[in-house]
């Protein structure tokens, strides 16, 4: 536990002085995307991945902020997900900020179960909003972070409160789900030269709820971002409820795998998530 108190202890002082990015490793990613909604600017997304001998980590950090006739919209989610070779995931940790309160979504696997835990958090002290703060200029620094550390911080984040008996429990059964959102890079990966299930269960971390897709492998296909060309898998993803969403996958066996673009449409609209080339 001492060591584990300074080792979250570090990080914390490490992110109050976040100082010129490193160098990109083979085994670290960090990605930046523009969020696009009916066609405005509405947000910004970070991806950062890392993998281990052991397996790797997601977080996923977006910021939504719009305003219109019907009123404004200021929300940060920051989403971790840490998976094992062999297992799949073992642990997720969600953290949203919307108008002051923070709804906290995490899972662990126990055994042969999920356990899904929801919290709503609606007064904060100072000292847990720098924390969010910081932790949340951690997950969108270029390269100065892996995924794994954010992760770890963000797990960290609100685990010595007293209220956290009054959460929202739920239990999946492992197995019952193939992959989550964030993952699906890495899964299609592990089944390259597989045909897809026409359909998949995907763990959504954030609701705590299991969706069914259909999939459609449209196979590969050049796009460009800016002036760059990318060779990507394109996917067509449906969930019976809106039009089919376009994904548009990038995926080599020696690198780590990710998402080049991403539309669609939502309850909100149509919307697009496009990788940004610094």
């Amino acid at each position: 536990m001492t060591k584990h108190c300074g080792y979250i202890l570090c990080l914390v002082l490490s992110i109050q002085n976040i100082g010129s990015a490193l160098a990109q490793a083979p085994d670290s990613l960090t990605l930046s995307y523009d969020i696009l909604s009916e066609g405005d600017d509405v947000g910004d997304m970070t991806r950062k991945l890392s993998r281990t001998e052991d397996g790797y980590t997601i977080v996923e950090h977006h910021h939504i902020k719009t305003s219109g006739w019907w009123g404004s919209i200021d929300i940060t989610t920051i989403l971790g997900e840490e998976f094992q070779h062999g297992v799949g995931l073992i642990k997720s940790d969600s953290k949203t900020m919307d108008d002051g309160t923070v709804y906290w979504s995490r899972i662990n696997l126990h055994e042969d179960e999920f356990w899904g835990e929801f919290t709503e958090i609606s007064k904060m002290s100072k000292r847990e909003t720098q924390q969010f703060f910081n932790l949340s200029a951690a997950a969108t620094s270029r390269d100065v972070f892996k995924a794994a550390d954010i992760f770890a911080l963000s797990v960290a984040l609100f685990s010595i409160r007293n209220d956290l008996a009054q959460a929202h429990r739920i239990k999946f059964v492992r197995g019952s789900f193939a992959t989550t959102f964030n993952d699906l890079p890495f899964f299609i990966q592990r089944n390259a030269g597989k045909p897809l299930a026409k359909k998949i269960q995907i763990l959504d971390p954030e609701n705590l709820e299991i969706i069914s897709v259909e999939m459609t492998d449209r196979g590969l296909e050049s796009i460009l971002v800016g002036s760059e060309e990318i060779q990507t898998r394109h996917l067509i993803v449906s969930n019976g409820q809106f039009k089919p969403s376009h994904l548009w996958i990038k995926i080599d066996s020696a690198s780590l795998p990710y998402i080049v673009r991403h539309s669609g449409e939502d309850e909100e609209g149509t919307f697009e998530m496009t990788l940004k080339l610094h």
